[in-house]
């Protein structure tokens, strides 16, 4: 690649433009053009995320269904094409009702451009439902990589708007296990053209009149089971005991679940008869039912099926079926076994191979997570079968030390987690019964750790709720100190509000003082971050009166701090410059005192943050020459330190307070040298901040052409990441319009 320096050419509004000639070569990545020019434009390939496909593949072994299959398309085929088409598929537990849904939508999966989604809403969990808020971040995250979850409500606008953007792209969506019709009519996709399969135990009638096709799934009929035991076993072995054949799928009441049990045993044992098979499954369906004659046929069928392939479990790994099935974890893996279970991880590994042969766990994805290996979860039935066990097996304090040993677990890993990726945050102490023998350490890896705490959301809430079910209040308070960094990444608001109002509570019953004002503290960041101010004021004026109270310095400047910083974000400008100065004030003492160097550059860095946003203050009440100077001594310590990041947004804030100061010039040549900044760090929300911050200055210079351009840039990146600022923007388009 050749190019030529920066030739001047004259200009009009007494701006002096520079342009580059460049020949020969391709730029990659992320470039902008140097000097003062006319237009801003960051050249990177827009990020187009894969098409989901989240649906497992049917089994080879699925079987019959025809006349279910031809009445579901018969009635799909009447309903209108603009619509959100709806099938519900009800039926008993183990019946095959996920396994036909996934059918009707592979059929049917080329008619459908969007993708295939899937949700468990864990209708028929002991632990409740899923969070409406949890599947519609997990949709958007599976159209928009980097979504930020908010509110439900929030949350369902955007999901309902991201599927009504793509008319010609509908999607269709599994949601499995429903708890009820409210549950998935919050969940229903915008737009239309799109199909919704649901299934659930109950008929979910109350979506009928909304148009939705209902269908109860039946038992397979006696040839359609024959079948599936030829199918799986071979034509010869059937052939040679028809009659036993027969009548294991009798005893299995033409459940797939109790005939896919019956068949791994069978197959593990080739030499096995089919009429010894038949005679131990009659036994154990005889003992069951004189047991428990309250079950349905099918009921037993599960059930039976159930107990012949537990107890044909070596003791240990019967030991791990009981102990993970007891768990509150949705979904588990070698390592997370292995601490429950006492166990190495590969030893914890193999055992779970053996209960996945088994038919008694299932995997939640073909392969290997690049980040907890293989993932397993319960079929319902099996999870409830596995508590059963429990129940009648475990011996005195077992289940108490289960829970505690997953407890554990994810408090020691979310710990590690939260100590790498941010290590200011105050250290609070940790108290564990059974530490893990295998800790996580994550290699110093921050995005591993980050990615870990993703993967592990639903499993983290889960702890944190039983927790508190079980009034292990300490356990309460420690996960949700340790999970700081997924609350700050994700912005899960409902997340933020729940764990924090069962923290705080847990760490008042502990009389911890500390641990009370630090929950109050970061709950209250959230309440800033969510636009609750006065909930935040209340909660940082709180913070505040404690840590005087308590005579933490430290803590008192950080409170100050945040008040201003919410009063900020409220344009509250007076209140906020006067809280803003007391922290200042404050924090140059600390520095002053500080004990060590390590220290010193921390207080440092807090001065300079909260010059940052004194200097926001000040553009705001109308003082941009001090805002000029107080930012420039926070960017030069930033740059120190260094913290590239910060000293960008101190960049990016001065750029405007040029501007606001009268010299538009400065301010222009300042923004592009701020966004070209973030562009390089890679920091989507402040490249997108940075351009619309230089947006209003180009707009304010009377150069709204290229405002517009700067603010539907700024569009695109928020769009996939964040409806509120990406709605802010859109708002500051239409003015310059």
């Amino acid at each position: 690649m050749t190019g030529t320096g920066p030739t001047e050419r004259p200009a009009t509004g007494g701006y002096r433009t520079v342009g580059n000639t460049m020949s020969g070569g391709t730029v990659h990545g992320p470039t902008i053009q140097a000097g003062t020019i006319d237009t801003l434009t960051i050249h990177q390939a827009p990020f187009v995320p894969p098409i989901p496909r989240q649906l497992r593949p049917v089994p080879p072994s699925f079987t019959d269904r025809t006349e279910d299959l031809d009445a579901m398309m018969a009635r799909l085929g009447s309903l209108p094409p603009y619509a959100v088409r709806v099938v519900v598929i009800s039926g008993t537990g183990g019946i095959g009702k996920s396994t036909l849904g996934s059918k009707v939508l592979h059929v049917l999966a080329d008619r459908f451009p969007g993708g295939q989604l899937y949700a468990d809403l864990r209708g028929d969990s002991a632990d409740g439902p899923a969070r409406t808020s949890d599947v519609l971040g997990q949709f958007l995250r599976a159209l928009r990589p980097g979504a930020h979850p908010t509110s439900a409500e929030e949350l369902g606008a955007w999901w309902r708007s991201a599927t009504a953007e793509h008319p010609n792209r509908p999607l269709a969506v599994l949601l499995d296990s429903a708890a009820s019709a409210e549950q998935v009519r919050a969940l229903l996709p915008g737009g239309g053209g799109h199909l919704v399969v649901v299934t659930s135990r109950e008929p979910l009638a109350d979506l009928a009149g909304e148009g939705a096709v209902l269908h109860r799934l039946g038992p397979l009929h006696p040839a359609a089971a024959r079948q599936y035991l030829t199918l799986c076993l071979g034509p010869q072995r059937i052939a040679r005991e028809p009659q036993a054949a027969d009548h294991i799928a009798q005893l299995s009441a033409g459940m797939p679940l109790a005939m896919a049990l019956a068949v791994q045993e069978l197959a593990a044992h080739p030499d096995r008869s089919l009429l010894d098979a038949t005679a131990a499954l009659s036994g154990n369906h005889a003992q069951l039912r004189a047991g428990r004659p309250a079950l349905t046929h099918q009921e037993a069928a599960i059930t039976a099926a159930l107990d012949h392939a537990y107890w044909a479990l070596r003791r240990d790994n019967a030991a791990v079926y009981r102990r993970m099935g007891a768990l509150f974890a949705l979904d588990f893996d070698a390592a997370l076994t292995a601490a429950v279970c006492d166990l190495t991880q590969p030893a914890a590994g193999a055992a779970l191979r053996v209960l996945h042969d088994a038919h008694l766990i299932e995997a939640v994805n073909d392969g290997e997570d690049p980040l907890r290996g293989r993932v397993y979860r319960f079929h319902d039935a099996a999870r409830a079968h596995a508590r059963q066990r429990t129940g009648a097996e475990a011996a005195a304090g077992e289940e108490d030390e289960t829970r505690r040993r997953g407890l554990d677990f994810y408090l020691a890993a979310a710990t590690a987690a939260e100590r790498l990726l941010t290590p200011t945050h105050r250290h609070l102490a940790r108290d564990y019964s059974y530490p893990p023998a295998e800790p996580a350490t994550f290699a110093d890896d921050h995005a591993t750790a980050l990615a870990w705490l993703e993967a592990q959301r639903y499993n983290l809430i889960a702890a944190i709720r039983t927790a508190a079910a079980a009034g292990i209040d300490t356990m309460v308070w420690q996960l949700a100190h340790a999970i700081w960094p997924l609350l700050r990444s994700s912005h899960d608001y409902d997340l933020w509000d729940e764990s924090h109002e069962l923290g705080l509570a847990a760490a008042a019953r502990c009389g911890n003082r500390s641990a009370e004002r630090e929950m109050l503290g970061t709950w209250a960041v959230g309440l800033r971050s969510a636009a609750r101010h006065d909930d935040a004021e209340r909660a940082f004026s709180r913070v505040l009166a404690m840590a005087r109270e308590d005579g933490d310095e430290r803590s008192e400047a950080q409170a100050l701090h945040e008040l201003g910083s919410v009063h900020l974000a409220a344009g509250r400008m007076e209140k906020a410059q006067g809280f803003l100065l007391q922290a200042r004030e404050r924090r140059v003492e600390l520095g002053a005192a500080a004990r060590d160097e390590r220290e010193q550059l921390a207080y440092c860095r807090g001065v300079a943050l909260t010059d940052i946003c004194l200097g926001q203050v000040l553009i705001g009440l109308g003082r941009s020459g001090e805002a000029i100077g107080t930012l420039t001594s926070a960017r030069n310590t930033l740059l120190r330190i260094p913290d590239p990041l910060d000293a960008g947004r101190a960049l990016a804030w001065r750029s405007r307070a040029h501007a606001e100061n009268g010299d538009l010039a400065k301010g222009e040549a300042e923004g592009r040298e701020a966004a070209a900044e973030f562009a390089t760090i890679g920091t989507p929300r402040w490249s997108a901040h940075s351009l619309e911050l230089l947006g209003q200055t180009l707009q304010a210079g009377g150069h709204r052409d290229q405002a517009r351009a700067l603010y539907q840039q700024a569009i695109r990146i928020y769009a996939p990441i964040s409806r509120r600022d990406e709605q802010r923007v859109l708002r500051r388009l239409q003015e310059v319009r």
